[in-house]
Protein backbone atom coordinates (compact mmCIF):
# COMPACT_ATOMS: atom_id res chain seq x y z
CA UNK A 1 0.00 0.00 0.00
CA UNK A 2 1.29 3.45 -0.94
CA UNK A 3 -0.14 6.50 0.84
CA UNK A 4 0.90 10.00 -0.28
CA UNK A 5 0.65 12.97 2.03
CA UNK A 6 0.14 15.94 -0.31
CA UNK A 7 0.87 19.41 1.06
CA UNK A 8 -1.14 21.96 -0.97
CA UNK A 9 1.63 24.52 -1.17
CA UNK A 10 5.43 24.88 -1.53
CA UNK A 11 6.31 24.13 2.10
CA UNK A 12 9.80 22.97 1.14
CA UNK A 13 10.59 26.41 -0.32
CA UNK A 14 9.62 28.16 2.90
CA UNK A 15 11.70 28.68 6.06
CA UNK A 16 11.35 25.04 7.16
CA UNK A 17 12.94 23.74 3.93
CA UNK A 18 12.94 20.23 2.52
CA UNK A 19 13.98 18.86 5.91
CA UNK A 20 10.41 19.36 7.05
CA UNK A 21 9.09 17.05 4.33
CA UNK A 22 11.58 14.40 5.43
CA UNK A 23 10.63 14.87 9.08
CA UNK A 24 6.93 14.47 8.30
CA UNK A 25 7.60 11.39 6.21
CA UNK A 26 9.56 9.79 9.04
CA UNK A 27 6.80 10.63 11.51
CA UNK A 28 4.09 9.08 9.33
CA UNK A 29 6.25 6.02 8.71
CA UNK A 30 6.54 5.46 12.47
CA UNK A 31 2.75 5.36 12.71
CA UNK A 32 2.08 3.42 9.51
CA UNK A 33 0.98 -0.21 9.52
CA UNK A 34 3.40 -2.89 8.28
CA UNK A 35 3.34 -2.94 4.51
CA UNK A 36 2.40 0.73 4.14
CA UNK A 37 4.78 2.94 2.17
CA UNK A 38 4.46 6.66 2.84
CA UNK A 39 5.60 9.52 0.66
CA UNK A 40 5.32 13.26 1.34
CA UNK A 41 5.01 15.70 -1.52
CA UNK A 42 4.31 19.40 -1.72
CA UNK A 43 2.79 21.44 -4.53
CA UNK A 44 4.79 23.89 -6.59
CA UNK A 45 2.20 26.65 -6.23
CA UNK A 46 0.05 28.13 -3.52
CA UNK A 47 0.92 29.58 -0.11
CA UNK A 48 3.63 27.92 2.01
CA UNK A 49 1.20 27.82 4.95
CA UNK A 50 -2.57 28.22 5.19
CA UNK A 51 -4.13 30.48 7.81
CA UNK A 52 -7.21 31.85 6.02
CA UNK A 53 -9.94 30.86 3.58
CA UNK A 54 -8.25 33.00 0.93
CA UNK A 55 -5.06 30.96 1.27
CA UNK A 56 -7.06 27.74 1.17
CA UNK A 57 -8.55 28.77 -2.17
CA UNK A 58 -5.13 29.70 -3.53
CA UNK A 59 -3.89 26.21 -2.66
CA UNK A 60 -6.59 24.31 -4.55
CA UNK A 61 -5.35 24.58 -8.19
CA UNK A 62 -2.00 22.98 -7.37
CA UNK A 63 -3.66 20.22 -5.39
CA UNK A 64 -6.12 19.41 -8.19
CA UNK A 65 -3.26 19.31 -10.65
CA UNK A 66 -1.15 17.01 -8.46
CA UNK A 67 -3.76 14.52 -7.21
CA UNK A 68 -4.43 12.63 -10.49
CA UNK A 69 -0.70 12.56 -11.24
CA UNK A 70 -0.05 10.89 -7.88
CA UNK A 71 -2.72 8.31 -8.65
CA UNK A 72 -1.10 7.63 -12.03
CA UNK A 73 2.26 7.19 -10.27
CA UNK A 74 0.79 4.45 -8.09
CA UNK A 75 -0.57 6.10 -4.96
CA UNK A 76 -3.35 4.02 -3.39
CA UNK A 77 -4.59 6.90 -1.23
CA UNK A 78 -3.93 10.61 -0.81
CA UNK A 79 -4.06 12.69 2.35
CA UNK A 80 -4.71 16.40 1.88
CA UNK A 81 -1.95 17.96 3.97
CA UNK A 82 -4.01 20.72 5.58
CA UNK A 83 -6.56 20.52 8.39
CA UNK A 84 -8.89 22.83 6.45
CA UNK A 85 -9.35 20.10 3.77
CA UNK A 86 -8.88 22.51 0.83
CA UNK A 87 -9.93 21.05 -2.50
CA UNK A 88 -11.14 17.82 -0.89
CA UNK A 89 -14.30 17.35 -2.96
CA UNK A 90 -12.54 18.36 -6.18
CA UNK A 91 -9.67 15.95 -5.56
CA UNK A 92 -12.19 13.16 -5.09
CA UNK A 93 -13.76 14.05 -8.44
CA UNK A 94 -10.48 13.85 -10.36
CA UNK A 95 -9.20 10.60 -8.84
CA UNK A 96 -10.52 7.10 -8.29
CA UNK A 97 -8.70 6.43 -5.01
CA UNK A 98 -9.43 7.44 -1.41
CA UNK A 99 -8.68 11.11 -0.73
CA UNK A 100 -8.73 11.84 2.99
CA UNK A 101 -9.34 15.24 4.53
CA UNK A 102 -7.69 15.45 7.96
CA UNK A 103 -10.28 17.87 9.29
CA UNK A 104 -13.16 15.63 8.27
CA UNK A 105 -11.42 12.47 9.49
CA UNK A 106 -10.51 13.99 12.86
CA UNK A 107 -13.91 15.52 13.51
CA UNK A 108 -15.82 12.31 12.81
CA UNK A 109 -13.36 10.36 14.94
CA UNK A 110 -13.74 12.83 17.82
CA UNK A 111 -17.53 12.58 17.57
CA UNK A 112 -17.18 8.85 18.30
CA UNK A 113 -14.92 9.40 21.31
CA UNK A 114 -17.15 11.76 23.25
CA UNK A 115 -20.44 13.60 23.18
CA UNK A 116 -18.85 17.02 22.56
CA UNK A 117 -15.43 18.01 21.24
CA UNK A 118 -13.41 21.21 20.87
CA UNK A 119 -10.77 22.19 18.31
CA UNK A 120 -7.40 23.71 19.19
CA UNK A 121 -5.99 25.64 16.23
CA UNK A 122 -3.29 28.14 15.35
CA UNK A 123 -4.38 31.77 14.91
CA UNK A 124 -7.62 33.62 15.62
CA UNK A 125 -8.26 34.24 11.93
CA UNK A 126 -8.73 30.50 11.38
CA UNK A 127 -11.49 30.11 13.98
CA UNK A 128 -14.46 31.15 11.77
CA UNK A 129 -13.22 28.90 8.96
CA UNK A 130 -12.99 25.89 11.30
CA UNK A 131 -16.54 26.53 12.50
CA UNK A 132 -17.80 26.60 8.90
CA UNK A 133 -15.79 23.47 8.15
CA UNK A 134 -17.35 21.54 11.03
CA UNK A 135 -20.81 22.66 9.90
CA UNK A 136 -20.08 21.47 6.36
CA UNK A 137 -18.90 18.08 7.67
CA UNK A 138 -22.12 17.64 9.65
CA UNK A 139 -20.57 17.68 13.12
CA UNK A 140 -21.50 21.18 14.28
CA UNK A 141 -23.79 19.69 16.91
CA UNK A 142 -20.80 17.98 18.53
CA UNK A 143 -18.62 21.10 18.57
CA UNK A 144 -18.31 23.06 21.81
CA UNK A 145 -15.63 25.58 20.89
CA UNK A 146 -12.71 26.47 18.63
CA UNK A 147 -9.72 28.01 20.39
CA UNK A 148 -6.50 29.41 18.90
CA UNK A 149 -3.05 29.44 20.51
CA UNK A 150 -2.29 32.54 18.41
CA UNK A 151 0.98 31.24 16.94
CA UNK A 152 1.40 31.16 13.12
CA UNK A 153 1.89 27.78 11.46
CA UNK A 154 5.51 28.35 10.42
CA UNK A 155 6.48 29.38 13.97
CA UNK A 156 4.97 26.41 15.81
CA UNK A 157 8.13 24.30 15.90
CA UNK A 158 10.43 27.19 16.80
CA UNK A 159 8.13 28.18 19.68
CA UNK A 160 7.28 24.61 20.68
CA UNK A 161 7.55 24.99 24.45
CA UNK A 162 5.39 28.11 24.43
CA UNK A 163 2.85 26.43 22.15
CA UNK A 164 2.62 23.29 24.30
CA UNK A 165 2.08 25.37 27.45
CA UNK A 166 -0.67 27.35 25.73
CA UNK A 167 -2.28 24.16 24.41
CA UNK A 168 -2.34 22.68 27.90
CA UNK A 169 -3.95 25.78 29.40
CA UNK A 170 -6.44 26.13 26.55
CA UNK A 171 -7.20 22.41 26.78
CA UNK A 172 -8.01 22.70 30.49
CA UNK A 173 -10.34 25.62 29.78
CA UNK A 174 -12.07 23.71 26.99
CA UNK A 175 -12.56 20.62 29.14
CA UNK A 176 -13.99 22.75 31.94
CA UNK A 177 -16.26 24.30 29.32
CA UNK A 178 -17.79 20.93 28.45
CA UNK A 179 -15.49 19.33 25.85
CA UNK A 180 -14.84 15.64 26.49
CA UNK A 181 -12.52 15.25 23.49
CA UNK A 182 -10.11 17.59 21.71
CA UNK A 183 -8.91 17.84 18.11
CA UNK A 184 -5.64 19.46 17.07
CA UNK A 185 -6.82 21.76 14.28
CA UNK A 186 -3.59 22.11 12.31
CA UNK A 187 -1.38 19.53 10.64
CA UNK A 188 1.82 21.16 11.89
CA UNK A 189 0.38 20.87 15.40
CA UNK A 190 -0.11 17.18 14.70
CA UNK A 191 3.52 16.79 13.68
CA UNK A 192 4.67 18.36 16.96
CA UNK A 193 3.82 14.93 18.44
CA UNK A 194 2.15 16.28 21.57
CA UNK A 195 -1.31 14.66 21.37
CA UNK A 196 -0.59 11.76 23.72
CA UNK A 197 1.11 13.99 26.28
CA UNK A 198 -1.87 16.35 26.19
CA UNK A 199 -4.20 13.40 26.54
CA UNK A 200 -2.43 12.24 29.70
CA UNK A 201 -2.34 15.78 31.08
CA UNK A 202 -5.99 16.61 30.36
CA UNK A 203 -7.61 13.22 30.88
CA UNK A 204 -9.64 13.29 27.64
CA UNK A 205 -8.96 11.91 24.14
CA UNK A 206 -6.86 14.20 21.93
CA UNK A 207 -7.06 13.51 18.19
CA UNK A 208 -3.89 14.03 16.16
CA UNK A 209 -5.04 14.82 12.57
CA UNK A 210 -1.83 13.45 11.04
CA UNK A 211 -2.33 10.03 12.61
CA UNK A 212 -6.12 10.04 12.18
CA UNK A 213 -5.89 10.75 8.45
CA UNK A 214 -3.14 8.17 7.91
CA UNK A 215 -5.12 5.45 9.69
CA UNK A 216 -8.31 6.28 7.79
CA UNK A 217 -6.41 6.17 4.49
CA UNK A 218 -5.00 2.74 5.35
CA UNK A 219 -8.42 1.47 6.43
CA UNK A 220 -10.10 2.60 3.22
CA UNK A 221 -7.46 0.94 1.05
CA UNK A 222 -7.59 -2.34 3.00
CA UNK A 223 -11.39 -2.31 2.87
CA UNK A 224 -11.39 -1.66 -0.87
CA UNK A 225 -13.37 1.56 -0.48
CA UNK A 226 -13.16 4.88 -2.32
CA UNK A 227 -15.44 7.91 -2.58
CA UNK A 228 -18.68 7.23 -4.44
CA UNK A 229 -18.62 8.33 -8.10
CA UNK A 230 -22.23 9.42 -7.79
CA UNK A 231 -21.30 11.81 -4.97
CA UNK A 232 -18.04 12.87 -6.63
CA UNK A 233 -18.60 12.45 -10.40
CA UNK A 234 -15.71 12.81 -12.81
CA UNK A 235 -15.85 16.26 -14.46
CA UNK A 236 -17.26 16.10 -17.96
CA UNK A 237 -14.79 18.65 -19.29
CA UNK A 238 -11.04 18.17 -19.20
CA UNK A 239 -9.56 20.29 -16.43
CA UNK A 240 -6.78 22.74 -17.07
CA UNK A 241 -6.00 24.23 -13.66
CA UNK A 242 -4.77 27.80 -13.63
CA UNK A 243 -1.75 27.56 -11.33
CA UNK A 244 -1.26 30.65 -9.19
Amino acid sequence: MHVTYLIPGPLSRGPLGRRELTRRKEYLERHAAPGTTVSVRDCETGPPSIESCAEEYLSVPGLLDAAPKLEAEGANAIIVGCFGDPGLSGAREVTGIPVVGPGQASAHLAAQLGSRFAVLTVVDEVVPAVRRQMRAHGVEGFLTAVRAVDVPVLELRRRRDEVVAEMEQAGRDLVRGGADALVLGCMTMGFLDVARDLQRELGVPVVNPAVASLKLAETLVVAGLAPSPTAYPTPRKQLKPVLV
